[in-house]
């Protein structure tokens, strides 16, 4: 027994894959004009679920730029502004020695303490140097690290950026660890060396005490290049995660354009044949139409 086809189950069939065809159609134009494969979840879940994961790596790598580069500006901030200071102790050291073996001529000692007592106003400026709009040296402290007289008003507390996954670094030095604890600073010394100078007192023990201060300036100079030389090295590493990432991104959700346009005209050509094929293959003719 022989079966027959309808010409209603015909076109039917024919329709239904005329729409699938324009439907892929439809996906690769789309393709080749967005330039990505990727448009709504159904079109590859794992696709997916891969692109939002390096999305959202690709957001936390850049707030670490962003610290990283917080980091280095309050770094190098700092480093410049300590090495401003060591070169003004070194002046201090140099006048208390002139100081010291520059006989007893009373005007010449007094223009010395002069020169300490500016150095001194000088270096109170220095360390009250802000970086965005928040004392170097304070710690915490919104507004100042010391007063006019040169009292630490600053906190001693740690500024702390994170620049990995898991890995933050301090970036700020307080002013009572790198200058001395109050009473016992730079800045009471320079006074109290001043006040020496003026009263022609022996300068012995202060210019050891000076020069033990200055020394302390100088290592905490030392660290802060070093934490910035690790900070630094951190944004380089930074840097090649998000290219990768990026890669990454981009082999996930982007179309090969070459390929695409290959796949788009060759699904061009199969549409027309199979529109042609079924073009003829449901006319109904006047022979079917009389059986």
């Amino acid at each position: 027994m022989t079966s027959r086809i309808s010409d209603l189950s015909l076109s039917q069939n024919a329709i239904q894959h005329l729409q699938t065809s324009l439907s892929g159609i439809a996906d690769l134009q789309n393709q080749a004009s967005t330039g990505k494969k990727l448009t709504k979840p159904s079109d590859s879940p794992v696709d997916i679920g891969q692109s939002l994961s390096l999305r959202s790596g690709l957001s936390r790598n850049a707030q670490l730029a962003t610290n990283i580069s917080d980091a280095e500006g309050w770094l190098g901030t700092t480093d410049q502004t300590l090495g401003q200071m060591n070169t003004q102790l070194q002046q201090v050291n140099t006048l208390v020695l002139q100081a010291i073996n520059g006989g007893s001529d009373q005007n010449a000692r007094d223009a010395i303490a002069n020169q300490i007592d500016q150095i001194r106003q000088s270096l109170l400026g220095l360390a009250n140097t802000q970086y965005g709009n928040r004392p170097l040296f304070g710690g915490t402290a919104q507004s100042q690290a010391y007063d006019a007289s040169g009292a630490y008003v600053g906190s001693s507390a740690a500024v702390e950026r994170t620049i990995a996954p898991g890995v933050k670094v301090q970036v700020n030095v307080n002013g009572d660890s790198v200058f001395g604890t109050p009473g016992n600073d730079v800045f009471t010394t320079l006074a109290q060396i001043s006040d020496a100078i003026h009263g022609n007192q022996d300068l012995t023990a202060l210019s050891a005490q000076l020069k033990t201060q200055s020394t302390s300036v100088l290592t905490a100079q030392a660290t802060v290049g070093a934490t910035y030389a690790r900070v630094d090295n951190t944004k380089s590493q930074n840097t090649t995660n998000a290219s990768t990432m990026t890669s990454n991104l981009n082999d996930v959700e982007n179309v090969d354009l070459a390929e695409v346009l290959m796949n788009l005209q060759a699904q061009e050509t199969t549409y027309q044949a199979a529109l042609a094929a079924a073009a003829k293959a449901i006319t109904p003719s006047l022979a079917a139409f009389l059986q």
